[in-house]
């Protein structure tokens, strides 16, 4: 059963009937819908990560494929047991990675959810993206695949890189100077920070 009722097949894709009105126009009209990827809630944002190993191409095709979610904006306290809750009601979850602090290794408010299909991640992004978690509004984007490594903030104190560049932020627009002139640049040339 999904969040708002069943969920297609994961064998084929579900076919809906219509009553068709009209004279001479009796009957039935059914039609085969595709998998969501159509769906706005499905497409690929503009954030690419910067440690890809690959082309940009390579990158593009792994999103468009993958059964893999970045789920960000989590509590610090946010458990495994409570993310696994709320992503199997769209499907079938393979595993969850959380997000560590690679200094402290604690967690750092994301994680990556696996689906076995990508119809099931598909419904996580139309369902889940935007939803509260742990009274926190959360957001669902494509990855292209958890590698090991990946749980780690890349931020220099550990945590994620968005919260370090929101802090220096912070800081200038109180009108106090941003650490050097790149972290400036960073920071403006950042596309979640604009």
């Amino acid at each position: 059963m999904g969040l708002f009722g069943p969920l297609p097949s994961r064998q084929s894709a579900p076919r809906w009937f219509w009553k068709v009105p009209g004279p001479g126009m009796s009957g039935v009209v059914s039609a085969t819908l595709g998998g969501l990827s159509s769906d706005s809630y499905c497409e690929i944002s503009q954030y690419r990560d910067q440690h890809f190993r690959g082309s940009r191409y390579l990158q593009e095709k792994a999103l468009k494929f993958s059964c893999t979610l970045y789920v960000g904006n989590l509590s610090f306290y946010t458990t495994e047991e409570q993310i696994q809750e709320l992503f199997s009601k769209c499907g079938d979850v393979k595993r969850i990675v959380m997000g560590l602090d690679k200094v402290k290794k604690t967690p750092c408010g994301f994680c990556f959810v696996e689906y076995y299909t990508r119809a099931d991640a598909e419904h996580a992004m139309r369902f889940i993206n935007g939803t509260r978690l742990d009274d926190r509004i959360i957001r669902t984007d494509w990855d292209a695949g958890f590698k090991e490594g990946r749980q780690f903030g890349r931020g220099k104190t550990g945590g994620q890189v968005k919260r370090v560049l929101a802090s220096a932020l912070s800081l200038a627009s109180v009108g106090l100077p941003l650490a050097d002139p790149v972290q400036r640049r960073a920071c403006m040339a950042d596309p979640i920070m604009n």
